[in-house]
């Protein structure tokens, strides 16, 4: 139990500051003027973007969060940056393939529909509602020294220098966000880990059994928490079809597994108000339970 915290807790470091560290460097290069015009439009066509962006980038809610500032610093309109985070950790290329050899093709196709809409529904929601009201200011903790730094307040950033000389700032500022994240990340990590300890597949698998009409809502429950990576997840689900735990109930399972966890929950605290956050996750689990009755029904 010591041996795989500490590993995933190192995971999890190297990918943050990794993600970080090309974001930034991403950023210097384009411009945040290339990438917000990269992710404008129209409020349907820049949840599109941001939901193809989440699916490419191999990230979970968690390495998501440097991507997500970095939106928001480039202004980028509300439906991108939403839509990309509620997409990137749940339509993951190599989750949906575990999902397929798990649960079957059909189920799988059901829960990709199923995130895909959830994605678009609170993109376009976001935007009506004008989230950027209800996000706190992105402070000096978030907001890293790096080269695309412009000095004097108006002035524009200087030309891109190349790799070798943008490399150090970039560097520097991944460093400085993550060690204004480390102590949630420890925290928020230390207690997914724990609640994973307290309630493992085959407790999931008695809680799911023990009342068939309540299957697929104790799943979303027991996810909802839970730091689920693929790589975790994988044996999780594959334990959970063993035990002879229902689709629906799997489903609902990865999607609020992958789609809201604690590590995520605490990170979002220092971006967005606890009512927000409240919402999201209340989402995020209605999301589960009506992917897990209609793979259910229709599978």
């Amino acid at each position: 139990m010591i041996r795989s915290t500490l590993w995933l807790i190192a995971e999890l470091t190297v990918l943050f500051f990794a993600v970080t560290y090309l974001v930034q460097l991403f950023q210097r290069r384009m411009g945040d003027d290339r990438v917000r015009a990269w992710m404008g439009g129209r409020p349907l066509v820049a949840a599109l973007k941001g939901i193809a962006i989440g699916f490419v980038t191999p990230f979970c809610t968690f390495t998501a969060i440097p991507m997500l500032i970095g939106l928001r610093q480039a202004q980028v309109p509300p439906a991108g940056y939403v839509a990309f985070i509620v997409a990137a950790p749940v339509l993951d290329p190599v989750l949906f393939g575990a999902l397929v050899i798990i649960v079957g093709l059909e189920a799988a196709v059901i829960y990709a529909a199923i995130a895909f809409v959830a994605a678009i529904t609170l993109a376009m929601a976001a935007e009506l509602i004008g989230i950027d009201n209800h996000l706190k200011p992105i402070d000096d903790s978030l907001i890293p020294e790096s080269a695309c730094s412009s000095g004097a307040a108006g002035d524009r950033p200087p030309a891109w220098r190349g790799v070798r000389v943008e490399s150090p700032p970039a560097a520097k500022a991944a460093a400085k966000l993550l060690s204004s994240m480390a102590p949630l990340l420890l925290l928020g990590v230390a207690i997914s880990l724990a609640l994973e300890a307290f309630v493992p597949p085959e407790v999931t698998a008695r809680l799911t059994s023990a009342s068939p009409q309540f299957a697929i809502p104790v799943a979303a429950l027991i996810g909802t928490p839970l730091y689920v990576s693929t790589s975790l997840f994988v044996p999780i689900a594959d334990s959970l079809r063993g035990a002879g735990v229902g689709i629906g109930a799997i489903v609902a399972l990865t999607i609020a597994g992958a789609g809201a966890n604690l590590p995520e929950f605490v990170i979002l605290s220092k971006l967005a108000k606890p009512k927000l956050i409240g919402i999201f996750f209340s989402y995020v689990f209605g999301v589960a339970i009506v992917g897990g009755l209609a793979a259910q029904v229709i599978v």
